[in-house]
């Protein structure tokens, strides 16, 4: 490896443990970390119970993900306890083991570990850091990745060797029931197995493609046709959606770039492969993207790719210089923010204590929901309604999508959750209710 890419290891390891406290710390507090967390948990409690899973079409909720995550993370709830924070340390452990991933896949493509360990350190920094709201959080992207990330290393060892590619692609199938979004990897294997040997082709794409249905078809048997109108439910889709959302490839922009320079002057088949991974990575992000509601996590499966890809570049850039600049780089980039929540965690003794306190002022709220009478519904924070052991009664993306997509305006929507008796909390503030009572102290009115 030698004295270099002992420094180019230390400097981005160190970034990316630096980046690592913030979600590691901050993952231990009752504070929902990103909307899906509740959504999530409330689903995995109904899983752990023997409920339904995927809710009736009369319901303003709804299960619009497959079904292994909840099957999982519920069935390890009732070892490790409440699956909020089950789900919040298996997307820590999945971030790793993506990153264990990255580097034997740039092992097995360029044949030497230290681009593979470089490529790994740089997806844990920018992840930790641009995409905190994932890392550490309760939602299964990131160990849905992690399980096609799996795959893909699979795929990669057979092909290289000429084994028949099919138990990866079947373990791909599997991962896309775990998550099914991560559609990168599976339509690169499929597109590199086409782009070597059309005709050979066939068979893995005609079992992978039969192994799908079969599951689809399972679920359909499984859960009753609720399955498909849950994972079908409407959503709007624009050009306004990506526009709004486009401006966060900023930040895997730079990676990209210094791979594809490495990767036009090589142009051999890892070079090739590689832009076929990232291509797909980039629109399976973009198409995403095009939806109401998507957010950063479309771009997971890009960044995995990028890893890969700065990874073998890394490793056949000859010059020595050339590897410190493209370091330099790519540390530079990542700590030119503004967000350092992991020196605040760190330095300010003020900021945890500021957390803390709200984490407790979040537990009083959560008893005073528990006194309201009946179905209560906590805007944008359906966790203080899970706390407060209320049912799950309303879903924020149906209700959103129900406006977006033109079914009802929003105050047909309330005229509903008002209909069904069902109290409404905004930011600690009953909003629907006909005795207004304010929860977010001890006074009410």
């Amino acid at each position: 490896m030698g004295r270099r890419g002992t420094i180019h290891i230390a400097a981005l390891g160190m970034l990316a443990a630096y980046f690592m406290v913030w979600p590691v710390w901050r993952a231990q507090f009752p504070i929902e970390i990103w909307f899906t967390e509740s959504w999530n948990a409330y689903h995995q409690d109904a899983v752990a119970a023997g409920l339904r899973l995927y809710p009736t079409s009369d319901q303003l909720i709804v299960n619009n993900y497959p079904p292994l995550s909840f099957f999982a993370i519920g069935a390890l709830s009732k070892v490790f306890g409440d699956p909020l924070y089950v789900g919040r340390a298996l997307s820590l452990v999945g971030l790793l083991a993506v990153a264990v991933e990255i580097a034997v896949a740039v092992r097995l493509l360029a044949g030497a570990w230290v681009g593979g360990v470089l490529g790994a350190l740089w997806f844990i920094a920018i992840m930790a850091h641009n995409s905190a709201r994932y890392v550490g959080a309760n939602d299964p992207q990131i160990s849905g990745l992690a399980v096609m990330g799996a795959a893909l290393v699979w795929f990669i060892a057979r092909d290289r060797v000429g084994k028949a590619v099919e138990p990866a692609l079947l373990l791909m199938v599997l991962a896309g029931f775990w998550k099914h979004n991560n559609i990168g990897i599976p339509l690169s294997a499929l597109t590199w197995l086409l782009l070597k040997d059309p005709r050979a082709a066939a068979r893995p794409i005609l079992i992978s493609s039969l192994a799908a249905a079969a599951g689809l078809a399972a679920c359909g048997a499984a859960f009753g046709p609720e399955f498909f109108t849950n994972l079908l439910t409407p959503r709007q889709y624009g050009l306004g959606n990506l526009l709004a959302q486009v401006g966060h490839l900023q930040w895997v922009a730079l990676a990209v770039i210094l791979w594809a320079i490495w990767a036009a002057a090589d142009r051999g088949p890892t070079a090739s492969f590689t832009a076929v991974l990232i291509a797909w990575g980039l629109f399976s992000c973009l198409l995403q993207w095009l939806g109401h509601g998507v957010f950063g996590n479309a771009a997971f499966d890009l960044l995995l790719a990028a890893g890969i890809g700065i990874g073998v570049a890394l490793v056949g850039t000859p010059s020595g210089v050339r590897r410190d600049i493209v370091i330099a780089l790519l540390a530079l980039r990542l700590v030119a923010s503004g967000r350092q929540e992991s020196a605040e965690v760190l330095f300010k003794p003020e900021f945890r204590q500021a957390i803390q306190a709200q984490a407790q002022a979040r537990e009083a709220m959560s008893a005073r929901i528990a006194a309201i009478p009946g179905p209560v519904f906590c805007i944008k924070d359906n966790l203080l309604c899970r706390a407060a052991g209320k049912a799950f009664v309303v879903d924020d993306f149906v209700t959103d999508e129900m406006v977006a997509t033109g079914r009802y305006t929003q105050a047909e929507v309330d005229r509903i959750i008002r209909e069904r008796g069902i109290t409404v909390i905004e930011d600690g503030v009953i909003a629907v209710s006909r005795k207004p009572v304010d929860v977010s102290s001890d006074h009410e009115t």
